[in-house]
């Protein structure tokens, strides 16, 4: 392994980092958007949930605390789910969720899944439309996408847009809400909440940087001030770069079904 210096550190894509520092990457809303999808969905023990683009394991982790479902997990970066796997170990063993290293246009499995979970992540894919088949072929009949999409309720100045990508490696969402709901047209919206995003404080930033930065350094005994300062920083920078988004976007709570006597047809109005 490359001995860990501040460059080393500095030029860290943003995915790997994730993991190497073990950040709880969270889809939108957190824990209250999990706690909607397990109520909306009746996700339950007897469920199967296949968590897509997984990073360090947070939304199949609690989800699997929450209902006892078990089921299986993945994202590309193998240093997110060499954490997720530490987080299933230390925080929740008891569950029953594997996780594994996978390419999603790659995936394959021979047992379909009562749900699909897929928070923010489905946008971004390259390959959207591809995904999202792939998703619908792993769902069985009458089961669930669960998605938690942002969308923008003005444009994003373009200045913000460049920082974005410097900083995360990929584009933001820059679509409206009808735009985004476009890519679930055909499933059967059984729920649905669009939910405002406040700033995060100064102080709530901060808080959030210094106990994850402290958990890395004692997990994995980093040790001197210039290295973990170069971890706080890092963050912080991630953080503050979400948090200048926030006035621009909303993003929606959504439990969708997927029949096939149904899809990809609507028969129910909008509203």
């Amino acid at each position: 392994m490359e001995k860990l210096t501040t460059q080393v550190i500095e030029r860290m894509p943003y995915t790997d980092f994730v993991g190497f520092i073990n950040q709880w990457n969270v889809l939108p809303g957190a824990f209250s958007t999990l706690s909607k999808w397990k109520v909306y969905s009746d996700l339950n023990e007897k469920s199967r949930i296949l968590e897509i683009a997984c990073t360090t394991g947070f939304s199949s982790r609690e989800l699997a605390c929450m209902s006892k479902c078990c089921g299986k997990a993945f994202d590309i970066s193998e240093k997110s789910i060499e954490a997720a796997i530490e987080n299933k170990k230390k925080y929740a063993p008891e569950i029953k969720i594997d996780y594994f290293t996978e390419d999603g246009y790659k995936f394959k499995s021979t047992e379909k899944f009562t749900h699909i979970v897929i928070g923010a992540s489905l946008k971004f894919f390259p390959n959207l439309e591809e995904m999202f088949k792939i998703c619908l072929d792993n769902l069985e009949d009458g089961g669930f996408l669960l998605a938690s999409p942002f969308y923008i309720v003005s444009p994003i100045p373009k200045k913000l847009l460049i920082e974005f990508k410097k900083t995360f490696g990929i584009m933001p969402t820059t679509e409206q809400y009808k735009e985004i709901m476009k890519i679930y047209k055909g499933m059967e919206i059984l729920f649905e909440e669009r939910n405002n995003i406040e700033q995060e404080t100064e102080e709530e930033l901060k808080h959030y940087c210094e106990s994850t930065i402290s958990r890395v350094c004692q997990e994995k005994n980093i040790i001197g001030k210039e290295l973990y300062e170069a971890l706080y920083t890092k963050l912080m920078g991630i953080k503050i770069m979400s948090n200048k988004l926030r006035p621009y976007q909303r993003y929606s709570v959504l439990v969708l079904r997927y029949r096939k006597k149904i899809y990809p047809h609507r028969y129910v109005e909008l509203f």
